[in-house]
């Protein structure tokens, strides 16, 4: 990406407080070059410059952790069972933000340049049947592309992982 870029690319993620619980929310991770920031509906988590970030990206499950100003903020395209949907406002500014990129010649050699990702709530609720929904429904597999789609993208912004 250059830094003669207009349009930031959005991606619809989920966020967890902390990892190994049941609860999560959508969010919108958005970034140009130098700058990452992470909304949700309740408003701005962080707003900052690449090199304020500290981030660890996990490859086996793809999810990536940021911190910022000490607060952490793990980042999934699955989001728990119990994590909500995304509003229709998150998924309007999504929509509305992928003109802009496919205008940009220059995010096109990057996934979330070509297309745009939204994260959806998983299915692993504890029982029996929702462990089979989530197999079924290849969510490992989509965490792991997303997260594929998320590193790169921060990596090309300058986040170092």
């Amino acid at each position: 990406m250059t830094a003669g870029q207009n349009a930031p690319i959005l991606m619809g993620a989920y966020r967890f407080p902390k990892l190994l619980t049941s609860k999560s929310e959508p969010v919108i991770l958005g970034v140009l070059p130098g700058r990452v920031w992470l909304t949700g509906q309740g408003g701005v988590f962080f707003d900052a410059p690449t090199d304020q970030i500290t981030a660890k990206a996990n490859t086996k499950v793809g999810h990536v952790t940021l911190e910022v100003d000490g607060t952490k903020h793990i980042i999934a395209g699955v989001g728990s069972a119990k994590g909500g949907p995304f509003s229709p406002e998150q998924l309007q500014e999504l929509q509305d933000s992928q003109q802009g990129v496919a205008a940009d010649p220059t995010t096109q050699s990057l996934m979330a340049g070509r297309a745009l990702f939204i994260g959806t709530p998983g299915k692993v609720d504890g029982t029996y049947h929702g462990g089979i929904q989530s197999l079924v429904g290849r969510e490992i597999g989509e965490q792991r592309d997303f997260g594929e789609a998320m590193r790169e993208l921060l990596t090309a912004v300058g986040v170092k992982l």
